[in-house]
């Protein structure tokens, strides 16, 4: 049985973890950069193929980053990659480029904001989760 967990939800950021019968396979973050294709970016495939006035049509894009320990088998990137990109709003000036990580002491740390900060950082991401306090917490409610 697969299940998923967000671990964290921000305003820009979300980090999910997909477990496989109690064991985790992968983390997984979602980033909205809030910023256009980088020239690294338009290296990749598919892009690369595009035409330039169209990639820089594009105003905002979302990094879907997978992480694991090791290189995640086939199945499992089969599986995660178009499950991902359905959370995503793709729109003509919105779009999302998702890379695959290996981190190979991902499961040697305890899960808090240091650890999701390293992960953040092994990928390349420039966004930092500074340290809040109960008062900006969302609480839910059932009232």
């Amino acid at each position: 049985m697969i299940s998923l967990n967000r671990n964290l939800k921000l305003r820009d950021l979300e980090i999910f973890n997909i477990s496989r019968n109690g064991k985790i396979i992968s983390y997984v973050i979602i980033e909205d950069t809030r910023n256009p294709f980088t020239e690294e970016d338009k290296k990749l495939d598919p892009l690369c193929y595009m035409d330039e006035e169209d990639i820089n049509a594009i105003l905002n894009v979302f990094r879907i980053s997978i992480i694991n320990d090791e290189k995640l088998n086939e199945e499992d990137s089969i599986f995660l990659r178009p499950f991902f990109s359905e959370f995503v709003n793709n729109t003509n000036l919105t779009n999302f480029i998702i890379k695959e990580y290996i981190q190979e002491d991902l499961y040697d740390h305890e899960v808090n904001l240091k650890f999701f900060n390293k992960m953040l950082k092994n990928i390349g991401s420039n966004y930092s989760i500074k340290e809040f306090d109960e008062m900006n917490w969302i609480y839910l409610s059932q009232d």
